[in-house]
This record gives C-alpha cells, sequence and structure tokens, in this order.
C-alpha cells in the first residue's frame, strides 16, 4: 500500500512539473531573439524616419521656393526643425539600445548556472534606460502621460524560476513603463513617416510627372516620364512603414505574455514575422531610391 501511494506522489508530481513547471531555456532563448530582432527592426525604422523627414523638408523648401526665392534664413528654420526631429530619434536610439542590452541580460539570467555578472550588469542598463526614458518624455511627443503614470507591477507566472523570476518581480513595473514610453514614441513617428512621405509624394509627383507634362517643351524621354510617374503612384511607403511602427509596438504585448506565463510559441513566432516583413518593407523602400 505504501509503495503504491509512494507510486502515486511520484507520478503526480511529475504531471505537475509538467503542465506547471518552468519554462524551457529555448523559449528564453526565441524570446531573447524576439527582443534583438524587435531592436534591430525598430533601428531601422529609426533611419528610414530620419531619411523620410528630411527628404521632406527638402521638398517643402523647393516647393516654397517656386513661390518665393529662399533666403539663408528661411533654409535655416527648416535645418532647425530637423535638427529637434533627429535629436529626439537619437535619444529614441539610445533607449532602444538599453532595451536590447535588457532583453540579451533576461536571457542570461534564464540560461546561465552563474548568473551573477549579468545581475550586476543590469543594474546600470536600468538605470540608464530610466534616464533615457526622462529625456525622450522631456520631447513633448507624448500627449497623454497618464498612459505611462499608471502603468504597476504584473504577476509574475510561476513557471517562472530563480534568478529570471526575482529580476522580474523586482522590475517588470519598470521596463513595462519603459516599453510604453517606446511604443508610444513608435506610433507617433509612425503617424509623422505616413504624413511626410504624402507631402514627398505630391511633391515629386508634381516635380517629376506633372512640370515636365505641360511645360511647352516635348518630354524627351518618355519612356523615363511613363516609369517615374509609375513609381511615384506605386509606393506607399508612409503606409506600409506607419503599419509596420504598429506591428513592431506588439512587442510590449509579447513582453508581458512571458512575464504572466501567457506567451504562445504561436504568438512569438508571429511577431517574429512581423519583424521579418517589416524588414523587407525598408529593403524595398531602400532599393526604390
Amino acid at each position: 500500500m505504501k509503495k503504491t501511494f509512494r507510486k502515486t506522489v511520484v507520478v503526480f508530481a511529475v504531471i505537475a512539473t509538467l503542465t506547471t513547471g518552468c519554462r524551457s531555456t529555448d523559449e528564453y532563448k526565441k524570446f531573447a531573439k524576439a527582443g534583438n530582432e524587435y531592436a534591430n527592426a525598430v533601428d531601422k525604422l529609426l533611419d528610414a524616419a530620419s531619411d523620410i523627414h528630411i527628404d521632406y523638408t527638402s521638398e517643402e523648401l523647393l516647393r516654397n521656393d517656386k513661390i518665393t526665392n529662399q533666403t539663408l534664413e528661411d533654409y535655416k528654420k527648416f535645418t532647425e526643425t530637423d535638427e529637434k526631429r533627429l535629436d529626439v530619434i537619437d535619444k529614441l536610439h539610445e533607449h532602444n539600445n538599453l532595451l536590447r542590452d535588457y532583453f540579451r541580460l533576461l536571457n542570461e539570467l534564464a540560461s546561465s548556472d552563474a548568473p551573477a555578472r549579468a545581475e550586476a550588469e543590469i543594474n546600470g542598463v536600468v538605470d540608464n534606460l530610466n534616464n533615457s526614458g526622462k529625456e525622450l518624455q522631456k520631447s513633448g511627443w507624448i500627449k497623454n502621460p497618464g498612459l505611462i503614470e499608471g502603468i504597476t507591477n504584473l504577476v509574475v507566472s510561476s513557471q517562472i524560476r530563480g534568478a529570471l523570476r526575482n529580476e522580474l518581480e523586482k522590475r517588470n513595473g519598470t521596463i513595462m513603463h519603459e516599453l510604453t514610453i517606446h511604443t508610444e514614441m513608435l506610433k507617433i513617428l509612425g503617424d509623422s513617416i505616413e504624413q511626410d512621405a504624402k507631402v514627398i509624394r505630391q511633391a515629386e509627383e508634381e516635380r517629376l510627372v506633372i512640370v515636365p507634362l505641360t511645360q511647352d517643351a516635348e518630354i524627351p524621354d518618355k519612356e523615363a516620364w511613363i516609369e517615374t510617374r509609375r513609381e511615384i503612384l506605386i509606393r506607399r511607403p508612409g503606409k506600409e512603414l506607419k503599419d509596420a511602427s504598429n506591428a513592431l509596438s506588439e512587442f510590449q504585448g509579447v513582453f508581458q505574455g512571458l512575464i504572466e506565463g501567457k506567451l504562445s510559441l504561436a504568438r512569438l513566432n508571429g511577431f517574429l514575422q512581423d519583424v521579418d516583413n517589416f524588414l523587407q518593407v525598408v529593403e524595398a523602400e531602400k532599393k526604390a531610391k
């Protein structure tokens, strides 16, 4: 009877471990990969946003110059606007790099037998991340500060153990706070990219298609004109990049799912596919220029 009881306890313990036990190291590696791919994609988005905004102000300068000859002061005003935008984007790059470092260290905490070094390093990363987030909030881009201020700690899943659990219990609210800042900034940037790209498209159509067509002189290279018109009318980089920035914003939900033990492999793979789709959009945009 005792042996039977003992066997029953062992079987029950095995079932309990399989159903509610620790997540595998492979899952954390997959999440770490998602965090790294997310950060790489955000870098590409920020670079694209910089290029598009400068192209936008260049087209505006040319359009204004058709109306009245532009002065050095006119040029400086546009350049000052560009520099302010680029300064915020540089700060976003810094914030993004710190998030990349944090998720890399989370993986080390989950997979290392000696997590002491990662624990020491993660403290400095989080301090810098907090300071970077405060700088971003000063930019004035975020119009609803209550969205960020209302964030509280999440309940960490029982599936997470050891040094990783200690870290997430201590600071998951802090990281959700920083991810919320990041997410809101990316949404605002996505809207801005879409608007800038619309103006660029209209200006290019006028400058490269309509003006040559309406001049008294005949268009010298008709095939080139047709090709230019087709490329301008077909391209939708602003909308595609905005959609991509919204997809990247889903990473906040991926992180929350990890903490709460609700992150499925399907959702993780879906997010990685969204990142891959975004990178294809960026590469296609580069080739089109």
